[in-house]
């Protein structure tokens, strides 16, 4: 069962803190540029504290200053305490606001194999008192119960209770096989051929909207014939090496596989929309100065990536 403490005792035990301090320092006026309070506050706060326990703790005047028998009973009793306590806080704020410690990151599988984890591998060779703690899922369900410090999502988030800053964007295009994007080029001359072609479609880039890059139209495809679906953008870009259809897929997906020429962008004068990269954290939760740094490099490494900036 949970006990409560009152606020008086809190204020109480705040007060035996100070206590603490004027017995250290030796004097109410060293103890007041310790505690960085006013002399008439801490001569004040150490009467209140000597009337709640009706016994005299210090024997003071102009020319002296004596602990009593009580006062150096009580000091024994809460100098450890006190201590303790001002150094677990002293180690909390440190862990805040340090650059040192475990940071635990969700992040998706696919974007993480192709372009965050050289980003992760950076920021830990310049903080090497940082571990980093990876959880690689698409999915944002408990995400608070998780324990992670953020996570990073595609697509912008519509929770409230979500802060988000927004890292780069995903460049989307369409690609098939050489093979496969000669059967269909004669009749693909339009995203609205597209419904005559076989697709390949993934989540989370499960509605194809397409813009032109000549004149800025847009278009939603009407996926009449799908070949294949599948979660993972990586099993998606397989099937189109395969040759089994046409993939809407981001660039950083399939950048190696457009330079060799094992995949072709079919309809190049249109692409997908531009997908956003956020890390997100529930407002509610404090987020530590080394994952806000964490979040910082990734921002600034993804400005430098043509694909994401």
């Amino acid at each position: 069962m949970d006990v409560l403490i009152p606020y008086m005792e809190l204020k109480m035990l705040d007060d035996i803190a100070l206590f603490v301090t004027i017995v250290k320092a030796g004097s109410l006026k060293a103890a007041a540029k310790v505690a960085n309070l006013p002399p008439a506050t801490v001569s004040r706060r150490l009467k209140i504290l000597e009337q709640q326990l009706s016994c005299r703790l210090i024997h003071r005047n102009s020319h002296q200053f004596t602990v009593t028998n009580e006062g150096a009973e009580l000091y024994q009793q809460s100098v450890y305490l006190v201590e303790s306590i001002g150094a677990r806080l002293a180690s909390f704020r440190s862990e805040i606001s340090g650059i040192s410690g475990n940071i635990k990151v969700l992040a998706p599988l696919s974007l993480t194999a192709s372009t965050l984890q050289p980003i992760f591998t950076s920021f830990l060779n310049q903080n090497v008192d940082i571990d980093l703690q990876l959880q690689l899922s698409n999915e944002l369900t408990n995400f608070l119960a998780s324990g992670a410090d953020f996570a990073i999502r595609v697509g912008s988030q519509e929770n409230s209770e979500l802060s988000q800053v927004k890292l780069g964007e995903l460049q989307t295009l369409l690609v098939a096989s050489p093979c496969y994007a000669a059967k269909v080029s004669e009749q693909l001359t339009s995203p609205e051929h597209l419904a005559s072609c076989k697709l390949i479609v993934s989540s989370p880039v499960t509605h194809w909207k397409l813009q032109c890059t000549n004149s800025g139209n847009q278009v939603e495809v009407v996926q009449s014939s799908v070949k294949i679906t599948a979660n993972e953008l990586g099993i998606s870009k397989s099937f189109a090496l395969d040759g089994l259809g046409i993939a809407l897929l981001p660039i950083t997906e399939i950048q190696e596989e457009l330079k060799n020429g094992t995949l072709v962008n079919v309809l190049p004068t249109w692409e997908g929309y531009k997908r956003e990269i956020f890390a997100i954290w529930y407002r509610r939760q404090l987020l530590t100065n080394r994952a806000s740094q964490l979040i910082d490099h990734i921002k600034s490494k993804c400005k430098e990536l043509p694909h994401l900036g």
